[in-house]
């Protein structure tokens, strides 16, 4: 046999990657940085730091956490949510503290980071789980529309610093208030810029849109010469080296003097919003990366992801960076253009470094204009709407969570809308969870159980509760009380079906217990079924188990509802012992004529009924009529008999009715042309329909009690071979066929001495 290769040295692996998947990986980071790094300047702008500083996040922290973390494909850098929430943070931090904002930015980054390598470390990525999807997509959402209104006075050309306003309301009303000084050119500017970023992807997605954009608005700046004071005076562009020059040097290496010297009070306070910038940016990575992962196969180390994502923050610290992130929009690129590993990114930010020495001259001339455009287009894409369209379908309670964490983004400083949005999740768990679910069984004739709604079951000796979800002290609150209403003037036994209750507490022990007593006091037992070990061990040691009795508790069995049957049948036999018990004979005078009862549905009833909910649909019923009809003991088709959500008959629904609504619905001179696949065809297209809007409503019934004649009168009157019976409730118990009618009304009418005979 051939010998197994032995582990390669480091210089093998290092030839291997180079003859495999260097070329791939370089080209794919070539590609990343012609998008990425227009993108990275302008978001530089959304923090409210110079452009080139947005570039430094791009080669510093890109490198380390691609060196550093797990996945293949994920590109680290600045984002607009996070560059969103450093704005809010650091704005007004200057002129409180004395501190300069860039090593305000330096210290927060470096808390965000060592934030983030604790979670790695201690292993509780696990945190951001708790964050939902509705969160993120009100956040998102959010976000976009401050960086849009932060932007407008970019794209307007209108300086509105002079007005003090920082907040969303505030920004908004001051720019609208100076829409009369707009300088035309920087909105031309702008909106080229847009109207390229937007549009060329429509010609060809592999063209680099912004690249191709803030170029071309660049280029036009400096031709036309709208920059120059001189010749344009008030309606001079502003271009980035107005903010601060652009130097073609990687000399970027700066020690924090916050962070070797911190300020231990301004560390505190920005605390809090590090730990929303830590939580943001960790859900961006690990969403970013999972999302890729799926595609390529790839298995992620989470933990590995967190600690390369707060190094590669705690190091861009030193190298001039602000605290960025996964970009979903860099790391597609990379692996739409085929990068392989890791380094793939780190040839992105070695491309971006290059082009800082290279072209530093030109950046210099970038309009600020031009940059607010193509952020006006990264806001609008951040509103994600497929996804908004459908959290706003989820139902009332992921609408809340959405625009209560959208809201809080335009009125609370954004760094604590994230967790607006998490305390929203939260509250609104509790209350989800806080109730636990009730509903009733109720025992079919032909075997089996219904389950119908709380309190909705008809009047029986054995009242039947299901009970399901959590219950800890919130949801166990009054739940004695509400477990009374099953209660009816026939109750004798209540058997409580406990399978699937989750986190149950001692709390919830007492509730039972005190509901136990309240039983006891009406004299009606309490039979519990479904227990799980948890369970068990909880009741033992609450005394609850001793209290009910062992002869009164069934515990789960791996065969469904196992417990539950026989649970009902200890209470049958509790309501059968207390009926002899009750049973008195008293004879008034001997031999008291019998007065004939006489022949009633009861006697020529069948239990065997099929219940149908009246909430399906017409390819359901078609189905089920089918396969009655198979196994029917009658060759006329029968009708179904449906019932509402509480059991009661709600409706008749006939094959004839079901074939003559189709009908009415099919071009009468085109019918001779259907062959039966079209026919078939056609008949699919209703299978949605819903088979209340079609049956006949209000059918005829009988009672257990009604005669025979009745019967049979009710039978020739509706033209049916099947006639419902229900209880006094309305509930279906059973079915009458005429032709167990036709057999006992034969009977009836045989002679006592031929039927000796």
């Amino acid at each position: 046999m051939p010998e197994k290769p032995s582990h390669q040295t480091l210089a093998g692996r290092a030839a291997d990657y180079v003859r495999r998947d260097a070329r791939a990986d370089a080209m794919a980071g070539l590609s990343v940085a012609v998008m990425g790094v227009p993108q990275a300047m302008a978001y530089a702008l959304i923090a409210g730091l110079p452009p080139v500083y947005g570039l430094y996040t791009a080669i510093a922290t890109c490198a380390v956490s691609a060196l550093l973390g797990s996945s293949n494909h994920l590109v680290t850098g600045p984002t607009n949510a996070a560059c969103m929430v450093i704005l809010s943070l650091t704005a007004d931090l200057p002129a409180r503290t004395g501190h300069g904002l860039l090593e305000i930015v330096f210290l927060l980054t470096f808390i965000t980071g060592l934030i983030q390598l604790v979670f790695g470390v201690l292993k509780l990525g696990g945190i951001v789980r708790y964050v939902s999807n509705s969160v993120i997509i009100g956040f998102t959402a959010g976000a976009g529309i401050l960086i849009a209104v932060n932007q407008l006075r970019n794209v307007l050309g209108v300086d509105i610093s002079a007005d003090g306003a920082r907040r969303f309301h505030e920004v908004l009303v001051a720019t609208v208030s100076r829409v009369g000084e707009t300088n035309v050119y920087a909105l031309v500017l702008a909106a080229g810029t847009a109207l390229l970023v937007a549009g060329l992807p429509k010609i060809s997605k592999r063209l680099p849109a912004s690249l191709i954009a803030v170029g071309a608005a660049t280029f036009a700046c400096w031709a036309l010469g709208w920059y120059d004071a001189t010749t344009m005076g008030a309606h001079r562009v502003e271009i980035a080296r107005d903010i601060e020059p652009i130097r073609g040097s990687l000399a970027i290496f700066h020690v924090p003097s916050l962070v070797v010297a911190p300020d231990w009070a301004l560390a505190l306070e920005l605390t809090p919003g590090a730990l929303a910038l830590a939580v943001i940016g960790l859900i961006e990575a690990t969403a970013i990366a999972r999302t890729i992962a799926s595609k390529t196969g790839q298995r992620l180390d989470f933990t590995q992801e967190f600690i390369g994502q707060g190094a590669g923050k705690m190091a861009g610290a030193f190298f001039s960076s602000f605290a960025g992130s996964g970009s979903f929009t860099r790391s597609a690129v990379c692996y739409q253009s085929g990068g392989r590993t890791r380094m793939a990114a780190i040839f992105s930010a070695g491309w971006t470094a290059l082009t800082l020495l290279l072209f530093a001259p030109f950046a210099n001339f970038i309009p600020k204009a031009s940059l607010a455009g193509m952020l006006l287009v990264i806001a609008y894409s951040m509103i994600d709407k497929q996804r908004l369209k459908s959290s706003l379908k989820s139902g009332r309670f992921p609408q809340i969570v959405l625009f209560g964490t959208l809201l809080s983004t335009l009125v609370v400083p954004i760094q604590y809308a994230i967790f607006v949005g998490v305390a929203l999740s939260v509250l609104i768990l509790l209350r989800v969870t806080g109730q636990t679910d009730l509903t009733q069984l109720v025992r079919r004739p032909d075997e089996g159980f219904d389950e119908v709604p709380f309190n909705k079951a008809p009047a029986s000796a054995v009242a039947v509760v299901n009970m399901e979800g959590d219950l800890y002290f919130a949801a166990a609150e009054d739940l004695d009380y509400e477990l009374l209403r099953c209660i009816t003037p026939q109750t004798r036994v209540v058997v409580l079906r406990m399978k699937r209750l989750r986190a149950v507490g001692s709390t919830a022990m007492a509730i039972l217990e005190h509901y136990w007593e309240l039983l006891r006091e009406r004299d009606i037992r309490l039979v519990v079924c479904g227990i799980e070990d948890e369970l068990k061990d909880v009741m033992t040691g609450s005394g609850l188990r001793r209290k009910i009795g062992e002869e009164n508790i069934f515990y789960a069995d791996n065969k469904l509802l196992q417990s539950t049957e026989l649970a009902l049948a200890r209470a049958r036999s509790i309501c059968d012992v207390e009926r002899r018990n009750a049973e008195t004979v008293v004879l008034d005078g001997a031999d008291a004529p019998a007065v004939p009862r006489g022949i009633t549905a009861a006697d020529v009833m069948d239990r065997r009924c099929i219940r149908f909910g009246n909430q399906h649909q017409l390819r359901e019923a078609v189905w089920l009529m089918s396969e009655m009809h198979r196994q029917s003991r009658s060759t006329r088709a029968q009708p179904l008999f449906l019932q509402h959500r509480d059991g009661t008959l709600a409706a008749k629904l006939t094959p004839w009715r079901v074939l003559r609504e189709f009908a009415s619905r099919l071009d009468p001179d085109a019918v001779h042309e259907l062959d039966d696949r079209t026919l078939g065809a056609r008949f699919r297209e209703h299978f949605t329909t819903s088979i209340a809007s079609i049956a006949d409503g209000d059918p005829a019934a009988v009672t257990k009690a009604t005669g025979l004649a009745r019967a049979i009168q009710i039978g020739r009157d509706d033209d049916v071979d099947v006639i419902p019976v229900v209880s006094e409730d309305g509930h279906i118990t059973g079915l009458i066929h005429m032709a167990d009618a036709l057999r006992a009304l034969a009977r009836s009418v045989t002679p006592p001495e031929d039927a000796d005979a």
